[in-house]
């Protein structure tokens, strides 16, 4: 490891939305081994397809205005509960300005460069650090463009029930009420998660698959693999309490709950919380790979009326949209 460029020492947290990749990169926040990005940053969902073609000050723009991680540049004043309240704002983003358009650095990763200058503001020693941590949930769509890119990187993948996913999303919209709420893209997700863990088992691609449940009934057990995984070490008082940016986190949960550690209560809150078509709609589209993780299903088998009945926060026009897309993915086989 000690011979690895500070370029190359990255590791990529990945899975479907709620599925954890939030509490695990928490944990690890706070490891004197690790330089953890807070927040997430869309590098590659984003500024390397959407903006591919908009050259470094495009994706700078992107990183520092409009991704998730606008909020420690200052042009967000809070993402959920995390305000960053007396981070120096300011001076990272100038720090992050200055390295990302020093002739020195136009060959190397804007990712890299974000890296380094948030080290500087935090006060991290680039030599002391083992492996870099960026979390964004749909880096599970680009794995292979992760590791072409990072061929040294470490990969984390989170795994959750997706009944509790549906759950979470459903308390999300009613939370938020954004209209836009598709029960499709929750069990489309998690299926490309669930396909890329097997992967992962298989040894077809290199990775770690974290079971959020696991993670939250044996919390001890799944983040002394995690420490292993990554070859850093094992210490419970840092690696069992949430952390964000150094400072303690009281979590994202959709239910609105608040916790000093890490909870068991989302584990089980679906089984209460959803309704007998809204698990038939998980399950007839997540049966088989389910099993595969140890998610035994509820119901003996599919109705048409858990595919029919509009799930609760549904739009018409999104739930004609679910309804289509998951007509054509039993077409195509996806």
């Amino acid at each position: 490891m000690e011979s690895f460029r500070f370029d190359e020492r990255a590791c990529f947290i990945a899975g479907a939305a709620k599925s954890g990749t939030t509490l695990l990169v928490s944990l690890l926040d706070s490891h004197p081994e690790l330089l953890v990005m807070p927040q997430d940053t869309a590098y590659f969902p984003t500024v390397l397809t959407k903006y591919r073609d908009r050259g470094r000050r495009g994706q700078f723009d992107y990183l520092t205005r409009e991704s998730w991680t606008n909020v420690l540049f200052g042009f967000q004043a809070m993402r959920g509960r995390q305000d960053y309240a007396g981070f120096p704002k300011q001076k990272f983003l100038e720090i992050f300005e200055n390295t990302a358009f020093n002739p020195a650095n136009q060959d190397r990763d804007l990712l890299v460069l974000m890296m380094e200058a948030y080290a500087q503001i935090v006060g991290v020693p680039l030599d002391r650090v083992r492996r870099w941590v960026e979390k964004t949930p749909a880096n599970r769509n680009y794995v292979p463009e992760i590791f072409s890119r990072f061929p040294k990187a470490k990969l984390l993948l989170t795994m959750r029930d997706p009944r509790a996913l549906l759950s979470a999303q459903i308390a999300l919209e009613h939370t938020r009420n954004t209209r836009r709420f598709s029960v499709y893209y929750v069990v489309a997700h998690w299926r490309a998660a669930a396909k890329l863990a097997r992967k992962i088992r298989n040894k077809e691609i290199p990775g770690l698959v974290v079971g959020y449940e696991n993670l939250a009934l044996e919390p001890k057990e799944s983040m002394q693999k995690v420490c292993d995984y990554l070859e850093i070490s094992f210490d419970p008082e840092i690696v069992l309490n949430p952390t964000k940016a150094g400072r303690s986190w009281a979590g994202n949960s959709a239910a609105g709950t608040r916790f000093a550690e890490i909870s068991t209560a989302p584990v089980t809150r679906w089984k209460n919380d959803l309704h007998e078509d809204e698990i038939g709609w998980v399950e007839s589209h997540c049966r088989e790979l389910m099993q595969e993780f140890g998610y035994e299903p509820r119901l003996t088998r599919r109705s048409l009326r858990h595919f029919m009945k509009p799930i609760r926060g549904e739009r018409p026009k999104e739930f004609l949209k679910s309804r289509v897309y998951s007509l054509r993915d039993r077409v195509t086989g996806t």
